[in-house]
């Protein structure tokens, strides 16, 4: 984000009528991205304050609100730093739970198991599946709000959730299109999906860190796939980076190289799974 002093100091080349136009457009836009980024950074790290409040009241059936919270501490509040898993950022398909990968001695906190069930995502659970998007990716790579919201509305069918105790601790979710591979667009404009479309992309996949090395992932993802072989489409499609290759090869994805894609400004390689 631009700081105060970058503004003040910042200076323009001067052209025939004055200061350089463009020069001064391109650095309005560079505050405006800014702006927004740290808006929807302020917006995620809301929603997830209030996820973490219910999760004390459930624990301990005391209700409490973030500024008592902060005065029953020892020390000042602070601000929450972005929670980020040990490991890999995932896929452009965003995928957390890829530890599953991982060495059999990495070392990762155990917590206890309940039932975990899969299921359709609803509109009631958009603030946990926001809360976990935001956990499980950098913030150039997390959906925003709205756009999961938007997916919600227009393939509801199209995305899952991971729950237990009630809880959502993973999601997996992707359009349906005729579009062999994945492009930007696809994450902006949840429009894209067609019902009868061929394929079923992978957007969006991610379990929270402490449900890792379960197979949750796995369980999200064999899901899709069943879905898309039942609906008769061609076969599924995801972006990954290129640690990940090896785990999406496991459901027999195959690398078709670098993508076009370029989300969240990394380096994306196209998984094709065909049927």
């Amino acid at each position: 984000m631009i700081k105060s002093e970058e503004i003040i100091n910042r200076q323009f080349s001067r052209a025939f009528w004055g200061y350089d136009i463009g020069e001064v457009d391109e650095f309005l836009d560079e505050i405006i991205r800014g702006n927004e980024r740290a808006e929807q950074e302020l917006e995620i790290a809301q929603l997830r304050i209030k996820m973490l409040l219910e999760e004390l009241e459930h624990y301990t059936g005391k209700k409490e609100t973030a500024q008592e919270a902060a005065e029953e501490s020892e020390e000042p509040p602070q601000k929450e730093a972005p929670t980020r898993p040990e490991q890999d950022d995932g896929s452009a398909a965003e995928q957390k739970d890829a530890q599953n990968g991982a060495p059999e001695g990495a070392k990762k906190e155990e917590v206890k198991m309940e039932p975990v069930t899969i299921r359709y995502a609803k509109l009631e659970d958009l603030d946990a599946v926001t809360a976990a998007e935001a956990t499980c990716f950098p913030p150039a790579e997390a959906a925003s709000r709205e756009r999961i919201e938007a997916r919600l509305k227009v393939f509801p069918n199209n995305f899952w959730v991971a729950e237990m105790d009630g809880h959502v601790i993973g999601f997996i979710n992707g359009m349906a299109c005729d579009r062999r591979t994945i492009i930007d667009e696809m994450f902006a404009d949840a429009n894209m999906h067609d019902d009868a479309g061929a394929w079923q992309s992978v957007m969006s996949i991610g379990v929270l860190p402490e449900y890792q090395r379960h197979g949750i992932a796995a369980r999200l993802m064999q899901t899709l796939i069943d879905d898309a072989r039942a609906a008769g489409r061609k076969g599924c499609t995801l972006t990954c980076k290129d640690r990940l290759i090896h785990y999406y090869a496991k459901f027999g994805y195959k690398d078709e190289g670098v993508s076009v894609s370029e989300h969240g400004g990394a380096v994306w390689y196209d998984m094709v799974l065909e049927f």
